[in-house]
């Protein structure tokens, strides 16, 4: 798969506010669905900052083979959220922006060439900060396709 960096961002700290849950690598495609279905239920979420919604990487664990994922809105305060609904910090990064475009079941294949194609030879090594996909306007929900933005945190890569 070809992939290009959309652009660089400097990403501000952010609170997200969503429901958090751990998956297998190979059930990812259908658990994840399941968890927006449920996340979705949530909404509308106290103090959420804009229309946007964003599935957070909150770590991964190679050995198990697991990643531990949050569907997530952006919040302005954890003060008032509802039972049941997780935190997170996201703090300030500097980030390489990759659109995925077409079904959301298909973005496994996307992170893959960005850890597999784009990294290994970009001059970039992963950030120590929280990746996410960021859902705008461009994605339709009822059809779970569209436009995604990945932001994926960077460093320069040590020589």
């Amino acid at each position: 798969m070809s992939l290009a960096v959309t652009r660089f961002e400097a990403g501000r700290a952010m609170l997200m506010a969503g429901l958090r849950q751990v998956h297998p690598f190979t059930q990812a495609s259908q658990r994840l669905p399941l968890q927006w279905g449920a996340f979705v239920q949530h909404l509308p979420v106290a103090n959420t900052a804009s229309d946007l919604t964003y599935g957070v990487m909150c770590g991964s664990d190679m050995a198990a083979q697991t990643f531990e994922y949050m569907s997530a809105v952006e919040v302005t305060t954890f003060d008032g959220l509802a039972a049941g609904l997780d935190r997170i910090k996201i703090p300030p990064a500097h980030y390489a922006v990759f659109t995925h475009a077409g079904p959301a079941a298909t973005i496994s294949q996307t992170w893959g060439a960005i850890w597999n194609d784009w990294l290994p030879t970009s001059g970039w090594a992963p950030g120590a900060s929280p990746d996410f996909e960021r859902y705008d306007a461009r994605f339709d929900p009822v059809t779970g396709s569209g436009i995604v933005e990945i932001w994926f945190p960077v460093v320069k890569a040590q020589a």
